[in-house]
């Protein structure tokens, strides 16, 4: 039995994560603001702290060890360095849940230009350790920092792994999809102007980009929580899709007719489909399966999922 802390898990697959580690039979404590309820009920510890507040995390968590701390709102180097104070030599390991994003050329700010990467990106293409980051740029301004998410995530990395006093984990995870409590309504877009007989409109050539089941996030944080692995992670499906291949499933889970229309600039248009990319850009998950973690393909889960968003399960 571990003692695994998580920050945030109070909806998507920070909640599938809890679960996960509950019924494996670990003691788990949920560090949040404790504004949004949660299902666990005396299932869990609960500490409240705002991590974008300074001191607060390590007020909650002082004279605190776990085993692990699986960190779902770190999204600033400043949120990285709080965490390395907070828990010092406390933990056995910190886990940061980060994104493909990291990858993205496109969202590159103050290293251009970005690094070379591969389509489908190898974790070794983005080293942590040798990107810079920047206290003072304006990450308490909200919207600078949604417009900066890619680039708020690399630098929380490169904050984490210089100062962290523990191993660290850095889980890079694709486009999550889930069939509950999916707020990105990404998947229920498309089922929304199927529906309507709206068209859904992509890039010139869409290309290809990878998805992953949120159980399947949640089951390599929990894994990575009570394991010895260690180190930069890609997590997805091991299969790519496009933006026909969505439209497909939601074709079939509605049985209405799915229109794709491929403009040459959709920028800005309301209808472009979240998962259209102008070239392809995805992430490779051969050290996963290295570790011993085999990600469902998205062929076997991507239609089902389909099915219970077109029904109602994924409006959470």
């Amino acid at each position: 039995m571990s003692e695994v802390c998580v920050i945030g898990g109070t909806r998507f697959f920070g909640k599938l994560l809890v679960r996960r580690l509950l019924a494996e039979g670990h003691r788990v404590t949920v560090v949040n603001r404790g504004r949004t309820p949660d299902p666990f009920g005396a299932a869990v510890r609960r500490l409240r702290a705002d991590v974008d507040l300074p001191g607060e995390l390590a007020a909650a968590v002082a004279g605190e060890r776990f085993d692990a701390v699986v960190h779902q709102m770190c999204y600033t180097p400043r949120a990285a360095l709080e965490a390395c104070e907070a828990f010092g030599e406390r933990a056995g390991k910190l886990i940061l849940t980060s994104s493909m994003e990291v990858y993205n050329a496109d969202t590159f700010r103050w290293r251009i230009p970005a690094p070379p990467m591969s389509p489908f990106a190898r974790e070794e293409e983005l080293d942590a350790a040798e990107y810079a980051y920047d206290t003072e740029l304006p990450w308490d301004d909200r919207a600078w920092l949604g417009a900066n998410y890619g680039e708020g995530k690399r630098q929380a990395e490169a904050a984490l792994t210089r100062h962290a006093r523990v191993p660290v984990v850095l889980a890079r995870v694709a486009h999550v999809l889930a069939a509950e409590d999916d707020f990105t309504g990404r998947l229920a877009f498309h089922v929304d102007r199927v529906r309507a007989g709206r068209p859904v409109i992509a890039h010139a050539a869409p290309g290809r980009t990878s998805l992953v089941l949120a159980d399947d996030v949640a089951g390599f944080l929990a894994g990575a929580a009570v394991s010895e692995v260690t180190g930069t992670v890609n997590v997805a499906s091991p299969d790519s899709v496009d933006v026909y291949d969505v439209c497909t499933a939601v074709q079939h889970a509605t049985g209405r007719p799915a229109t794709v229309i491929e403009k040459t600039d959709p920028s800005g248009h309301p209808d472009l489909s979240p998962f259209s990319c102008p070239s392809d850009f995805g992430l490779t998950t051969d050290r996963a399966t290295s570790l011993g973690h085999r990600f469902t393909p998205a062929a076997r889960w991507l239609p089902e999922l389909a099915g219970k968003v077109a029904a109602g399960e994924g409006r959470g």
